[in-house]
């Protein structure tokens, strides 16, 4: 499946394409850059009447290091990405979940899939790999980002 997004572009591209998102321009605003979502923590994943709500804890890694060697960490928010008409989800691991990375990204071609109509050109593509626990991918037309500070 083709898509766009920052695994085509680069990242001043791929900080354009997050800002048109609905809630996206906050998110970028807020951390300075298009995070990647980089050790941020699953903290609900829900889907429920063709919808999909997912829910991480994040933060952006300072170039500080504080009195005890430990990287500082500031802008510290709880991320939801609400989706909605869901289209196709693919899940693997456990319940538990450190982000690797986390992108969208727009499916720019079809596919069917065995049991649903699948994914469509337009619909968005939310991907993430993690260094533990569940990773996955999530599709659908309509797509909500918000951001909660912590």
């Amino acid at each position: 499946m083709a898509m766009t997004g920052p695994a085509a572009d680069s990242a001043t591209s791929y900080e354009k394409f997050l800002r048109m998102l609905p809630g996206g321009a906050e998110v970028v605003d807020w951390f300075g850059f298009a995070p990647s979502f980089h050790d941020a923590t699953l903290e609900r994943l829900e889907l429920a009447n063709n919808s999909a709500t997912l829910v991480l804890a994040a933060f952006r890694m300072t170039d500080k290091v504080d009195d005890r060697g430990f990287v500082v960490l500031d802008k510290h928010a709880l991320i939801t990405i609400a989706l909605r008409r869901v289209s196709g989800v693919s899940l693997t691991g456990d319940a538990g979940s450190i982000v690797s990375s986390l992108t969208i990204a727009a499916v720019t071609s079809e596919s069917r899939w065995r049991s649903v109509r699948g994914p469509a050109i337009g619909d968005f593509q939310i991907s993430w790999e993690s260094s533990y626990g569940l990773e996955g991918v999530l599709f659908a037309p309509e797509l909500l980002l918000s951001l909660q500070p912590q």
